[in-house]
């Protein structure tokens, strides 16, 4: 069967407090720099960017809302606002500017975080990220992810959430201490595309190769693999251009690329790394 053309969402990910230099610059309100990531980010392709201000020291309710409006200033595109923080969210979407709505990350079967997320998803009706966890963490099965997602979308959609609102996150872990975790996710992933055809897919790809050398090929590889079994918003460093030379590629052999016109587009301007 062919499958009909996939949208592919690309969400740069490296404006993270998490990061040393990114954090630092957080702390000391360095606009230069956080500015100067951001355009690199969206000159390299991304659709979007992750903004997550969780620093030590810091305080988020006023972090988050003050790097908001410092990337937003200096790039077009819509923002995906990262924080375990719902009062940091209030404080960011309070400032968010851009026409196309922010997605939130994120929301799980944990119900703390559910309690404290649920009413600001339904109240701001915009994307969300849905981690497939719950208050026993991370289930080892494909079955057990998938009964969460059925809860959660159900939950979700109770409170009017559109099902094209919902990004799924399957999880994965590191392969150096869970072997089967990437083909666990992969085939959540497929499942997910078949019980919710119109939400969304979205992963930490970077996660699967955690404390191994050589981690960029093993997340090419990876990446590729979960963008066949289903995955449409990709959550990357597209500063990495194998790995966006991998995606481009990759669209042509997914039938993502009509007539291979982005590949050879992005070929002649010398983006291919070969």
């Amino acid at each position: 069967m062919i499958e009909e053309k996939v949208e592919m969402l690309i969400i740069g990910e490296s404006i993270n407090g998490t990061i040393p230099k990114v954090g630092e610059a957080i702390l000391n309100k360095d606009e230069r720099f956080l500015k100067e990531l951001a355009r690199t980010q969206y000159e390299r392709g991304a659709m979007m960017l992750d903004v997550n201000a969780g620093i030590a020291g810091g305080d988020e309710v006023k972090d988050l809302p003050w790097l908001v409006e410092v990337i937003q200033k200096e790039v077009p595109i819509p923002l995906m606002l990262d924080s375990a923080n719902p009062d940091a969210l209030k404080s960011a979407m309070g400032v968010y500017r851009n026409a196309e709505p922010p997605i939130l990350n994120s929301i799980s079967g944990e119900e703390e975080k559910w309690n404290k997320l649920y009413p600001l998803v339904v109240e701001k009706k915009c994307g969300v990220v849905v981690l497939l966890m719950d208050d026993q963490g991370i289930p080892k099965t494909v079955d057990e992810r998938i009964a969460i997602a059925k809860r959660l979308f159900e939950r979700l959609s109770g409170g009017g959430i559109p099902p094209e609102n919902i990004y799924f996150d399957p999880l994965v872990l590191s392969v150096a201490v869970e072997p089967e975790t990437a083909l666990v996710t992969l085939e959540t992933i497929r499942a997910i595309r078949s019980y919710f055809p119109n939400s969304h897919l979205i992963c930490g790809v970077s996660n699967v190769s955690m404390g191994l050398p050589g981690r960029r090929l093993i997340n090419r590889i990876f990446l590729i693999m979960a963008m066949a079994a289903g995955l449409d918003t990709l959550f990357i460093d597209v500063r990495d251009q194998a790995l966006m030379s991998s995606i481009s590629a990759g669209k042509i052999l997914l039938n993502q690329d009509p007539y291979c016109l982005e590949y050879i587009s992005a070929y002649r301007e010398k983006k291919i790394l070969l």
